[in-house]
């Protein structure tokens, strides 16, 4: 996946009902510095805990799995 397809997987998501669009941007810009750093093959230097499942849709790979470490995710929204 490039980072412009990335962009584009991210904006695919609606942001949630009681989300107000700073929020949401907020969000958005979170996930798509994740893949940054997954793409370039770096790590994020901090741990992430949003409060939308959303957001945890937006950071798994073409087969699903999560390219942020679990190790550095904190949410009842993780799925396996």
């Amino acid at each position: 996946m490039t980072l412009a397809e990335a962009q584009r997987h991210i904006d695919s998501f609606s942001r949630p009902e009681g989300f107000n669009t700073y929020s949401w941007r907020v969000v958005k810009k979170m996930a798509l510095k994740a893949w940054e750093r997954h793409l370039e093959g770096r790590a994020l230097e901090h741990s992430v805990n949003y409060m939308c499942k959303e957001f945890y849709l937006m950071i798994r790979d073409d087969e699903g799995r999560y390219i942020i470490p679990p190790h550095k995710m904190h949410s009842p929204y993780l799925m396996n």
